[in-house]
């Protein structure tokens, strides 16, 4: 596959990390924090068809095969229109992992005028080490700020997750966590007092979701305590 091009070292990195347990709202977060829009180049690696349809009013292309899922992606960038594009693998794999890392690094451009988002949905599913992320998702990560590629990475626990991933990402919504054990790695990772986490509450028993955000604007300590309500079931 080709190499992303115009390599533009002056854009910023704009990962995101949504983290929350099944029924958490990391999905309706996904469609709802307002960093991604209707208009967008969006691009999605989905395993469970959570995005079959339609994503934020605008019809999602689903793909199964690889093959056609590139060759839409490939088209599909030489426009400045804006695009919902997804591949379902046949299993949340390491190997899909990469794969479709390695698309979506192709098509990278440090000078196109719409940035290329990449949603990676049970991201935990997919990599193989909790450690420095690696391969072409690692590139991603470290190295798609210049070329203007974005990684929204959803998962339920942080420790499953290469430490990369945190380290990258200017964004990070935390939303409901089921054990302390994940409550306390969170803080100590984020800076975010444990007492925080542990009481947001499951978004089904009150009717909307809650969570916590940290982005560029805050310093060690500091973060968002809102809430979002949600039309159907959170995922």
């Amino acid at each position: 596959m080709p190499e992303p091009i115009n390599p533009n070292n002056s854009l910023n990195a704009e990962h995101v990390i949504y983290c929350a347990s099944s029924g958490g709202g990391k999905t309706s977060a996904v469609k709802k924090l307002g960093l991604l829009k209707p208009t967008d180049q969006i691009v999605f690696l989905d395993p469970y068809n959570d995005y079959e349809g339609e994503f934020l009013g605008r019809k999602v292309r689903t793909y199964t095969k690889w093959a056609e899922f590139y060759k839409a992606l490939r088209e599909a960038r030489k426009s400045n229109r804006g695009f919902k594009i997804a591949m379902k693998p046949p299993k949340a794999t390491p190997e899909a992992l990469e794969l479709f890392s390695e698309i979506v690094w192709s098509c990278g451009n440090g000078k196109h005028p719409k940035p290329l988002k990449a949603v990676f949905e049970e991201l935990a599913k997919m990599v193989k080490t909790s450690a420095k992320a690696d391969g072409y998702f690692g590139e991603i990560l470290t190295g798609g700020r210049k070329f203007s590629i974005h990684a929204h990475c959803c998962f339920q626990r942080g420790q499953e997750i290469p430490k990369t991933v945190f380290g990258q990402a200017p964004y990070k919504w935390i939303g409901l966590q089921e054990r302390q054990k994940d409550a306390r790695y969170l803080s100590d990772e984020l800076d975010i007092p444990m007492d925080v986490i542990v009481k947001l509450p499951k978004p089904a028993a009150i009717g909307h979701i809650e969570y916590v955000l940290k982005d560029p604007t805050h310093t060690i300590g500091q973060y968002t305590h809102s809430k979002f309500s949600f039309p159907r079931k959170a995922a």
